[in-house]
């Protein structure tokens, strides 16, 4: 049975005394804040040690496998350029697939969906809106470099870059998180700031 850190009293359900834990490290509980601070002194070092090792786990921690191709069904390669964003359907592919569909003359339309390609950049551009509607980090995170390198039409802007980023990186855009990271770094569409910079980095 849980009991409380400082004064040894323990959970009970007919009295609906209820523990709470430590939420720097989860190892102790305490009835009420009165015990936990004056448990603090005893438990400060503990706790700060914990903190360091499970800061240690999510830094340290493996990230998350890229998925596969969706024409070789091989996991796509870690290089940017290596693989390719389709804006018509949203699939990812190799570049190994887009070489082998060019080699087979598909040249004017997705290999994936079939879709013609666009002629146009305002054509492109549009299919990217629709993706960002539907909730896509990659559409996301494109239209952000495209307003970061002021290309494809776009009038350079770095704050609706950073603006898109943000968006693009809480759908899970590992990318994103990095040109947020940098975009503080340098200050780029947002106050600079080292340390927010530094803890975006971690994240990756």
């Amino acid at each position: 049975m849980s009991t409380c850190a400082n004064c040894g009293k323990g959970e009970d359900d007919d009295t609906n005394t209820k523990l709470k834990a430590c939420t720097a490290c989860n190892l102790v509980k305490y009835c009420n804040r009165e015990c936990q601070i004056a448990h603090r002194p005893l438990h400060k070092k503990e706790c700060k040690k914990r903190i360091a090792e499970i800061y240690d786990e999510k830094l340290f921690k493996q990230p998350p496998p890229l998925e596969d191709c969706q024409i070789c069904f091989i996991r796509l390669p870690s290089l940017e350029y290596a693989q390719t964003y389709q804006p018509c359907c949203g699939k990812m592919f190799c570049a190994g697939c887009l070489c082998a569909g060019k080699a087979m003359d598909v040249v004017d339309k997705c290999p994936f969906c079939r879709i013609p390609m666009p002629k146009k950049v305002d054509e492109a551009i549009a299919r990217y809106r629709k993706r960002m509607e539907l909730g896509d980090a990659n559409a996301i995170y494109n239209l952000a470099y495209f307003y970061q390198e002021g290309s494809h039409g776009f009038t350079q802007d770095y704050t609706k870059a950073f603006e898109y980023y943000y968006r693009a990186g809480k759908l899970g855009s590992s990318e994103a998180v990095t040109n947020i990271a940098v975009a503080y770094y340098y200050g780029r569409g947002v106050e600079r700031d080292v340390k927010k910079a530094r803890q975006y980095w971690e994240r990756l």
